[in-house]
């Protein structure tokens, strides 16, 4: 597969001897696989890659190699010569302060993104909403390079591939997943090892938040919903990055066409959506200042939590009728 702007980003990133690899807050796999997986490809070129610590560091990462770097709480300097890689990030406002200062005031930015929902950042981009994930654009990045990579650069740009696409399942699943997955494998990765440590690991925390969840769980005309409260996480011991994935439960439902979780935090509600058919639920989390995918989706909204549950499930209600 030949994909011209992976050749600029190539050319553009194989020349600076000192990049800082960012990605959005409360990363998902895809965004922790695709910073890791980039970072030990450059290091093995003889590159300084330096990953910005991620607030919080999902644990559930925590068997990729690189994991304690994300979870440092040391900021990275940013300097003239340096190259900022934004990586699955579809809005700079998610980004750190000081890397969307850097890049405003003129430092060199790369971005590489794959959300159809995606927002202007960076002096080089690279914005492929066909990609089925982020890190399948850093491995055809990597493949313009030239050189070898690591098997922990497989392993983690394996794992950004395989939760971004649900085990090859969700609707971004194309044939460039499944090349990409063949190639990793050839390189070395094993998809029982990836299993077993994302799908049959889960923390005591994660499984009982997950339990007040599906507690929650109703159906309104066509629309499965879920909340997590803040009580519900401090009874349970669950961080915010312990409820990834569970709004993916929702469009099990029979009858469910749209999926909502709504995850209470400091100032009002994290909302998520899910399409369980083929519905760009995108525009619904866009009209909150959020972005996304057209099956995944989500936003935050200001305000008192009941408030908030009740506008969005008005919305999304009136939004399927016009379906």
């Amino acid at each position: 597969m030949d994909f011209p702007p992976a050749t600029k980003i190539a050319a553009t990133i194989r020349d600076y001897p000192r990049l800082v690899l960012v990605t959005h807050v409360e990363p998902d796999g895809d965004a922790v696989g695709s910073v890791l997986g980039l970072t030990h490809a450059l290091r093995a070129r003889g590159q300084e890659a330096v990953p910005w610590p991620l607030a919080p560091a999902p644990a559930r990462y925590r068997f990729l190699p690189g994991f304690d770097e994300l979870a440092a709480n040391e900021t990275p300097s940013l300097g003239a010569g340096d190259v900022v890689v934004a990586l699955d990030s579809a809005d700079p406002a998610r980004l750190p302060e000081a890397v969307t200062a850097f890049a405003a005031d003129g430092g060199a930015a790369v971005n590489i993104d794959h959300h159809a929902s995606h927002r202007p950042f960076g002096n080089v981009s690279w914005v492929e909403p066909e990609a089925p994930a982020a890190a399948a654009m850093v491995w055809a990045v990597l493949r313009e390079m030239g050189a070898d990579w690591p098997r922990e650069t497989s392993l983690c740009l394996y794992v950004g591939l395989v939760t971004d696409t649900g085990n090859f399942t969700y609707s971004n699943t194309n044939a460039w997943a499944f090349e990409m997955a063949a190639d990793l494998i050839r390189r070395g990765v094993e998809p029982a090892e990836v299993e077993r440590h994302l799908h049959r690991r889960f923390s005591l925390p994660h499984l009982n938040v997950l339990g007040e969840g599906l507690a929650s769980l109703r159906q309104r005309d066509g629309i499965a919903y879920m909340e997590v409260t803040r009580e519900a996480r401090a009874r349970t011991g669950a961080g915010v990055e312990d409820t990834e994935g569970m709004v993916d439960f929702t469009r099990r439902l029979a009858g469910c066409r749209v999926g909502v979780l709504f995850r209470e935090v400091e100032g009002g509600v994290r909302v998520s959506f899910r399409a369980a058919e083929d519905l760009d639920v995108s525009v619904l989390a866009v009209a909150h200042g959020g972005g996304g995918h057209a099956a995944a989706a989500g936003c935050f909204v200001a305000g008192p939590p009941e408030e908030v549950k009740a506008q969005i499930l008005d919305e999304v209600e009136a939004w399927l009728r016009r379906k």
